[in-house]
């Protein structure tokens, strides 16, 4: 819970609802998250990388030359990365761009980075980042700024190459997404109703509930010093 009393919910928070209900709910309700376990942070160097790269044409009007011939626009200047929803007296939802473009027309625009370990030309759209595009321009309309009704992914993928001496040659691909604040809004409302209940139960294929099941057969319970002793006067 935060200073203003409020728990505010995110899209990676949300989306741990549709993973599993149960750990969704300890995590908001008791604090209690998934163990994180070994993860790659170089997503999250690219992620710095490419946002200071961005920073460095904002104030020109012009677009980075990576990504002039696949976007329309301008970097919206100044950069808002954070964006906040009062639901209600109990609960909110944030969200952090990574980019945004203004049309000519006045319209924002979201723009996120994904760093890719397959080529992402020829897959499809996961539907957790159909989600965040959603979720994105659901903030920006609650924050009163003219939307235009869809977004960018911006995929980063390390292509193979000879000459990688002279540099690691990468492939960036842009996808263009509709998308529809009315279903953040429903996911939002699902999610509240989730918190306002009892501890739900798990979901079927949620790894992290399905070893506490599996260990808490293995593990008997440790009797209580006091049961121990009793027993060894009888």
């Amino acid at each position: 819970m935060s200073k203003d009393g409020r728990t505010w919910l995110s899209h990676t928070g949300v989306e741990n609802l549709e993973r599993c209900p149960r750990c969704f709910w300890l995590q908001y309700k008791k604090g209690i998250r998934q163990p994180e376990g070994i993860v790659s942070r170089l997503a999250n160097r690219f992620d710095i990388i490419l946002k200071n790269y961005f920073d460095n044409f904002r104030s020109s009007g012009d677009l980075p030359p990576i990504v002039k011939n696949q976007l329309e626009g301008k970097l919206q200047n100044p950069f808002q990365e954070k964006y906040f929803v009062k639901i209600n007296d109990k609960y909110g939802f944030f969200g952090k761009l990574d980019e945004c473009l203004v049309t000519s027309s006045g319209a924002h625009v979201p723009i996120d980075f994904k760093t890719s370990s397959s080529d992402p030309r020829n897959r499809d759209t996961l539907s957790a980042y159909q989600a965040q595009i959603d979720d994105y321009i659901y903030i920006l309309q609650q924050n009163q700024k003219k939307i235009a009704g869809f977004g960018y992914l911006v995929y980063f993928f390390p292509d193979h190459g000879k000459e990688l001496h002279n540099g690691f040659p990468m492939v960036i691909h842009v996808t263009k997404l509709e998308g529809n604040p009315q279903r953040s809004m429903v996911r939002i409302s699902k999610a509240i109703e989730v918190l306002e209940g009892k501890l739900p139960g798990s979901s079927k294929t949620c790894n992290f509930c399905n070893w506490y099941e599996a260990i808490k057969k293995e593990i008997k319970p440790q009797k209580s010093p006091a049961h121990f002793f009793q027993e060894k006067l009888i």
